[in-house]
């Protein structure tokens, strides 16, 4: 079996209807896990009850939890307004426990047979987290594809930490909104297929997936040359909380399992689809989605 990481923030998505446990790594690691890896969320939550309910809700999932941390900060919460169309509006609350992720050395013995580590860029919003994001994935094998979901929420960014992501990636997922954020932070221009291009090449990225929505989405090569192009599929939307994450996960499982790239990006397609039917992100997934 598939050994994948996903390392960040672990949070309660306190929705209109309710709390549910999530957080885009967790989120991929879970959606991993549903496709038939062993997967391993990195993060930390609090020594508080919110911390407890955490890993009591997540104990369900299959995933190996052995790797969250407990500090004194207090466990994250973000606050999901559900606007228009079921699209989630987010305020993400600071110094919490995530903020303070330690690159252990439990978890480089983690990494070291690591075959897929996916991060983003909310959880390396405090330079603490940020520095031990970059150590974990740097301590990973030559062989460990590396993704970079990366997930740009309120203004918890810089050029900076985007740079030092980018520049250690194989895999980028950017969706729409994203992309003119990239392309003021580094100059790129043109239109979105010659500014996917130019960001690949940049970067040495191996793929680019760039996502538009309910619209569509497309995979790019390192060249910039466009593999795969897909419609969204029309759903009853629920709301669209970890579909993303869901997207990223099935990709990288079906290319990981040998699938061709048309294949694995129609995958993502059907999974995202199906999640975004749900409440919340956290839901097993239909037996016929299997790999």
């Amino acid at each position: 079996m598939k050994k994948i990481i996903g390392i960040g923030e672990i949070v309660w998505d306190v929705l209109p209807e309710g709390k549910r446990i999530g957080g885009a790594p967790v989120n991929f690691a879970y959606f991993s896990n549903e496709l038939g890896a062993i997967a391993y969320p990195v993060s930390a939550v609090g020594k508080d009850v919110l911390g407890d309910e955490a890993l009591k809700a997540l104990a369900p999932s299959g995933l190996d939890l052995s790797y969250v941390q407990h500090n004194a900060m207090p466990t994250g919460q973000v606050l999901v307004d559900m606007g228009a169309e079921g699209i989630p509006q987010y305020e993400i609350i600071e110094n919490v426990a995530w903020d303070s992720i330690e690159c252990t050395p439990e978890i480089v013995g983690l990494m070291k047979t690591a075959d897929v580590v996916c991060w983003g860029t909310l959880a390396q919003r405090s330079p603490k987290s940020a520095e031990s994001i970059l150590k974990i994935v740097d301590s990973a094998p030559e062989s460990c594809l590396k993704v970079y979901d990366i997930n740009l929420r309120q203004d918890f960014y810089s050029k900076e930490v985007v740079e030092a992501s980018l520049r250690r990636a194989d895999i980028l997922k950017i969706n729409e909104d994203e992309l003119p954020v990239v392309c003021d932070m580094f100059s790129l221009h043109g239109d979105e297929a010659a500014q996917v291009k130019e960001l690949a090449g940049m970067f040495s990225l191996r793929n680019v997936i760039y996502t538009k929505g309910s619209v569509c989405s497309s995979v790019y090569g390192m060249d910039g040359s466009l593999l795969s192009y897909m419609p969204t599929p029309k759903v009853k939307v629920a709301d669209t909380v970890g579909a993303g994450d869901s997207f990223t996960a099935s990709f990288v499982m079906s290319m990981i399992s040998g699938k061709p790239l048309p294949q694995a990006h129609e995958t993502a397609v059907k999974v995202a689809a199906f999640v975004c039917t749900m409440n919340g992100a956290i839901n097993p997934l239909p037996e016929d989605f299997a790999l």
